[in-house]
């Protein structure tokens, strides 16, 4: 059975919203149109199905075979990843998620439902090709989206015709974040590496391959040559192969193939985001967006590309993770450590032997390594107040704070306002804080929602807006996306630390 033919049928309810029909079916995931019953309102949601994996049963997703379990599980935190990543971009020219929830054996989120249709199907209706002023109407705004994803230190690494989705009114939404990284940096840091073949550059081929918003302007730029030349561009390992075999470049430049039909300015900004080797591109958005305007191709760095990689040269980190007692703490370091766990948990004696039987009195201390030549030193604080005089001591040196919140607590909203005025009193406003909350279920009256209206609430001391998510301590991967989002706000700046 086709993809298709396994979508769930028009009529289907997933919570308040009801399945109307089928927008469009990728490798992993289907796209539905759909009502809110609630609000009366077209919605579009996605559902991860990644149909060489998985089968439909009734309305339940299930795996085809065993031995997938845990290639469609890293799938489905990769899933849940980009509705993350969209939930925190707030930008015209980028879809904009609203939620996202689990049901059937899989995963959901809720997008805005826009008409109108990608450009990859306009590329191959226009056999005309496109004028320049419509593809300057459309390149601005991608680039200011692009600018407001780097900015929030994530990259989207698939630009390509067919994740660009063109309004009925002519404004472009960038979709598909399936691929985006919190992380600027080497391509094997971190999970994999998403190619599409004619738009992804040379360094998301290479091993160690350094990434940042140069590589999205490269897919940008390819994108923009397809609409103007009408053929997928020539892959980036083709070129270089040809290049250090001292043949011509295969994938000639704009300015011999299209001159005539385009100002030269345009096309020599567009072939400078084409530049084979990123160091020799543009290294931002604003820097493309400025050249537009002025009409000049724009400046490109002489020197080494690493302000956004500056943990590459940090040899050691330290991170504390505080929150209260029960709340993961001892369990979240002992899935990312390297090493056995230096504990310090005693028998609990007081109130907290409601919640565990032993609790740490002192601080828990393991070691994460990120690279051969990159560490990181984890630190667990003790929740109970009276040995808040530990926390003082421990917070010497760090680099950041993990806040782990127990979603089960009574009060969890009041405890995390808690632990952000004392991250507020004991570092300011400088402290380099991520949040993870721990003990989630559907049944409990705060989900991720209530934290980001919580944070996001002007009324509120302090006025701290760390990034929150949602989840599992005994899951090295969940927090080890904890870790690898604070990384990413550390100041680029920051000098080793001898612990």
């Amino acid at each position: 059975m086709t993809s298709v033919e396994q979508a769930l049928p028009p009529g289907t309810l997933l919570q308040e919203y009801r399945i109307e029909g089928v927008l469009g079916v990728g490798a992993f995931g289907i796209t539905y149109r759909g009502l809110d019953t609630h609000l009366n309102i077209p919605v579009a949601i996605k559902e991860y199905f990644p149909a060489d994996m998985v089968i439909r049963e009734g309305e339940r997703v299930a795996l085809k075979a065993e031995t997938d379990e845990e290639l469609y599980r890293f799938g489905l935190e990769a899933f849940i990843s980009e509705a993350r990543i969209l939930a925190r971009l707030k930008h015209p020219n980028i879809v904009r998620i609203s939620r996202y929830f689990s049901a059937h054996d899989t995963a959901y989120f809720v997008m805005d439902y826009e008409e109108g249709t990608t450009l990859a199907a306009l590329v191959r209706s226009r056999r005309e090709g496109f004028d320049e002023t419509w593809l300057r109407g459309i390149l601005v705004p991608l680039l200011e989206g692009l600018r407001s994803i780097h900015a929030q230190k994530y990259l989207h690494r698939d630009i390509k015709p067919a994740n660009i989705y063109i309004r009925h009114d002519g404004v472009p939404l960038l979709i598909d974040f399936g691929a985006a990284r919190l992380e600027f940096g080497a391509a094997t840091s971190y999970g994999y590496c998403a190619l599409t073949p004619g738009y992804a550059p040379i360094e998301q081929y290479e091993e160690g391959g350094v990434q940042g918003p140069w590589s999205d302007l490269y897919a940008l730029g390819a994108t923009i040559r397809r609409c103007i030349t009408g053929k997928r561009p020539v892959d980036a390992k083709t070129r270089l192969l040809a290049v250090e075999q001292g043949l011509p470049d295969p994938m000639p430049s704009l300015t011999m193939v299209a001159a005539g039909r385009y100002s030269p300015a345009f096309l020599e900004i567009i072939d400078s985001l084409l530049a084979l080797r990123p160091e020799q591109r543009p290294t931002s958005a604003t820097a493309v967006l400025a050249r537009l305007e002025s009409g000049e191709a724009p400046a490109v760095t002489t020197t080494t590309i690493v302000p956004y990689i500056p943990r590459q040269h940090v040899r050691n980190h330290k991170i504390l993770f505080i929150g209260p007692v029960g709340a993961g703490k001892t369990t979240a370091i002992g899935a990312l450590s390297d090493v056995p766990v230096i504990g310090t948990d005693q028998a609990a004696s007081d109130m907290t032997r409601s919640r565990k039987a032993k609790t740490t009195v002192a601080f828990d201390y393991g070691i994460m390594n990120i690279g051969p030549h990159e560490r990181v030193h984890l630190y667990g604080a003790p929740g109970q107040e009276r040995f808040d005089f530990m926390w003082e001591i421990l917070k010497k040196g760090v680099l950041g704070l993990v806040i782990l919140i127990d979603n089960s607590r009574p009060s969890p909203l009041d405890d995390l306002a808690f632990y952000l005025k004392w991250c507020h009193d004991a570092m300011g406003t400088a402290a380099k804080i991520v949040i993870g909350v721990n003990f989630m279920t559907l049944d409990q009256p705060h989900d991720l929602e209530s934290y980001y209206r919580y944070l996001l609430d002007e009324t509120r001391q302090p006025k701290i807006k760390p990034p929150v998510f949602e989840i599992d301590a005994r899951r090295k991967s969940d927090v080890a996306m904890l870790i690898q989002a604070l990384l990413v706000t550390i100041d680029p700046g920051v000098q080793d630390y001898q612990l």
